[in-house]
């Protein structure tokens, strides 16, 4: 008798090498912005971006909609473009930018090793296939469909499906995450991710058992170990 019912994955670079997707539409909306592109500048990005988030879901930048009004969610992703080229591209610009990096998001989309196998066996084997992640949720669908893996998965959930506005590792999105799947059994369920501090800590902070995706083989801190690590996705199907 398998041990957990429940397994939530992680999408960026657990299911998708996310840098290169990231990369693509970065260097598209480059292009439309009048800039030439380098390296340098797509490595300045990603730590921007990355701090933009976690200031945003620290409450540390102020929008001007209620987070209910439809305004919202377009205004918090376009405002990154808006300061980081800033001061020459005007808020207005931003928010015409922003679907269209969302739809490049889209285009390229680029399988971690294993990844259709493992689900594949997965849900041969009747595990409910969950995906969670602090992305956007427009782009999950097109994500997981363009790796032809959106058959295995039953539901999707996202940062910004969430009332509270939090990201994991905090217990609110677990919380959110598992009412929204009407499951509450956690020791039945694992988490998958790449993320030492999103999943293994996450999990730890929720009581749920997590799996570290370790695809560099990194030492594991004290005080985030995680139940199981893998270092090839398809070390699951052993696994479990």
């Amino acid at each position: 008798m398998k041990k957990y019912e429940l397994l939530i994955f992680d999408l960026d670079d657990t299911l998708i090498n996310n840098n290169e997707n990231v990369r693509y539409a970065f260097k598209k909306m480059t292009e439309v912005l009048g800039y030439t592109y380098s390296d340098e500048m797509f490595n300045k990005w990603q730590k921007f971006d990355k701090k933009f988030w976690l200031d945003f879901y620290n409450g540390k930048i102020e929008i001007p909609y209620n987070k209910d009004d439809e305004r919202f969610v377009p205004y918090v992703q376009s405002l990154r473009y808006r300061n980081f080229f800033r001061p020459q591209i005007s808020m207005e610009r931003a928010l015409e930018i922003n679907p269209k990096f969302i739809d490049w998001l889209k285009e390229i989309v680029v399988p971690e090793e294993g990844c259709y196998e493992t689900l594949e066996y997965l849900h041969q084997k009747g595990y409910k296939l969950v995906v969670a992640t602090n992305g956007a949720n427009q782009a999950i669908e097109s994500k997981l469909r363009k790796i032809n893996c959106r058959q295995f998965i039953d539901e999707t959930f996202s940062a910004d499906m969430t009332k509270e506005c939090v990201t994991k590792p905090n217990p609110i999105y677990f919380k959110e995450l598992l009412d929204y799947l009407g499951y509450h059994e956690k020791e039945k369920i694992l988490l998958i991710g790449d993320s030492l501090h999103s999943e293994v800590e996450g999990g730890k902070n929720t009581g749920i058992d997590t799996c570290w995706y370790n695809r560099e083989q990194l030492p594991a801190k004290e005080d985030a170990i995680p139940t199981i690590e893998i270092h090839k996705l398809k070390e699951l199907t052993k696994k479990l």
